[in-house]
């Protein structure tokens, strides 16, 4: 479940040009453990894909289904109080900006 979340959440980054502007040019890779599941993930300004037998990770961020699908679905990480991130405080930031600004809603209000 938490696989399928997470394709859903790089293909809607990946069309998302001011997304993929704060992304470095080498490769990050990322991992999201839940429940003793791991989904490996590379971001870079070129592309962000799905990573297959992988076993080492830049980031990792752990923490239940329910925190790691509240991560993918635009809450910031500071506010989600179950996980665990190991990585810099730079991928944290970056990390939290990615979750972020992936799921903020393109329409304006106009009063």
């Amino acid at each position: 479940m938490v696989v399928e979340n997470l394709e859903m959440f790089l293909v809607k980054a990946k069309s998302k040009s001011h997304v993929m502007e704060i992304l470095p040019y080498y490769s990050l890779r990322c991992c999201l453990v839940t429940q003793g599941e791991r989904s490996f993930f590379s971001l870079s300004k070129n592309q962000m894909q799905l990573v297959q037998d992988a076993t080492v990770a830049d980031i990792v961020i752990e923490g239940s289904r329910e925190d790691i699908m509240e991560l993918l679905n635009g809450t910031k990480m500071r506010d989600v109080k179950g996980l665990t991130f190991k990585g810099s405080f730079r991928h944290f930031l970056l990390m939290d900006s990615l979750f972020t600004l992936v799921n903020r809603s393109e329409r304006k209000e106009v009063s």
